[in-house]
């Protein structure tokens, strides 16, 4: 399971969920803060040795609607970006009763997401998450504290450990071997060592230091009897979902929504995001707060659905994947890889889906597409 957040950014000044963000981003064209929606977003690893996908599961709005959250009575009300996609990571695990890896960039290593995860294990009765995710350079960690002498209170943790000092200290421990990362094999250099972690929560941690190419990085995982080369080819797979963005926005159209409703309070971007928040808890009319919700609702409707689109064409891609490759209607110069990608099986799709109607007509979603199709169109048989 993959997991990660995305802004998209939105001009409406009457958009429930918009608010004011920092865009974390190296590119300085960019502005400095944006009037946005926080999304989190949710997927599964799917498909075989030729190609995987990351398949979503759950894409919501996750920031700027705590007092909607709280008209509504969402247990999320209380909770970050962060707590709140944990959550529903673990809630998702529960559901399928399938001990899941979650994979999560640097972002989401915090104190908060951690408690979340034993909270969450703590009500399924199983801890159905293992984490898997990457420090900060700067991190640091501690080593476990000595044995108690009786004397004063027992210590929670022992000598402090800057991680990336171990790059230098530690390398004549790295292990030099062979591992297959994204479709290609390199030479990685690891060392593995388990230390406390989080001020206040000091919880023991697995933490994977890699040289790959040059790079150095820092890896976490909170299964301490994982093993190292396991957690670098997990953690690889990570990148899926940022593949995944761009399809579900380019292809798709996902995040091309524009819902808004009169009765929200007027956005002002040169105010802060917590007045915004103040002006909208104020409203206390039913009715208005009711229109308010269905806006809301309307909004996380239009991405779900995309969701299940998009979901839809890449099981097609993985599952007939020799008759789109050999469709007349489809030809490409250059292959990248044997399984079609989205934009090719949506364009595969998209031509016949004249014939798939005709092959198909007493399915009911057929029936009420041309329905719906006829309704539109000047005569019954015309195709709009």
């Amino acid at each position: 399971m993959i997991g990660d957040g995305i802004k998209k950014p939105k001009e409406g000044r009457y958009m429930p969920g918009v608010k004011k963000t920092h865009l974390e981003s190296g590119n300085s064209s960019k502005p400095e803060f944006t009037m946005a929606h926080t999304l989190g977003a949710l997927g599964i690893v799917t498909g075989n040795h030729l190609k995987q996908f990351c398949t979503p599961i759950s894409i919501t709005v996750q920031d700027g609607c705590k007092p909607i959250l709280e008209w509504i009575k969402s247990e999320y009300a209380q909770d970050s970006h962060v707590v709140c996609l944990v959550k529903q990571a673990c809630k998702a695990a529960a559901s399928m009763k399938e001990e899941c890896f979650l994979l999560l960039d640097r972002y989401f290593l915090s104190v908060p997401a951690l408690i979340a995860m034993k909270e969450e294990s703590v009500k399924a009765g199983c801890a159905f998450i293992t984490l898997i995710t990457r420090a900060k350079s700067d991190c640091v960690a501690y080593k476990k504290p000595g044995e108690y002498s009786g004397k004063g209170r027992p210590r929670k943790k022992g000598k402090e450990i800057k991680l990336t000092n171990l790059f230098s200290t530690k390398a004549k421990a790295f292990i030099q071997t062979e591992l297959r990362l994204y479709g290609k094999v390199k030479q990685v250099h690891y060392y593995c060592i388990n230390l406390l972690w989080g001020r206040t929560l000091y919880q023991e941690l697995r933490f994977v230091l890699t040289i790959i190419d040059g790079k150095f990085s820092i890896l976490v995982s909170t299964d301490l009897n994982l093993h190292p080369e396991q957690i670098i080819q997990l953690y690889c797979y990570r990148f899926k979902i940022e593949v995944f963005f761009r399809a579900f926005s380019q292809c798709f159209a996902g995040l091309d929504y524009h819902f808004w409703n009169k009765h929200v309070p007027r956005l002002n971007p040169f105010e802060s995001a917590k007045a915004a928040a103040e002006k909208l808890a104020q409203i206390n009319d039913p009715i208005v707060r009711q229109s308010i919700i269905g806006t809301y609702k309307a909004t996380e409707g239009f991405v779900m659905f995309c969701c299940i689109a998009c979901g839809i064409i890449q099981l097609c891609a993985l599952k007939f994947t020799n008759e789109i490759n050999s469709s007349p209607i489809r030809w490409l110069r250059t292959y990248t890889n044997i399984v079609p990608s989205e934009e090719s099986t949506r364009d595969c799709m998209s031509k016949s889906f004249d014939r798939i109607l005709s092959k198909c007509p007493n399915l009911v979603i057929v029936e009420i597409i041309i329905e719906k199709r006829s309704h539109f169109c000047t005569q019954p048989d015309e195709a709009c």
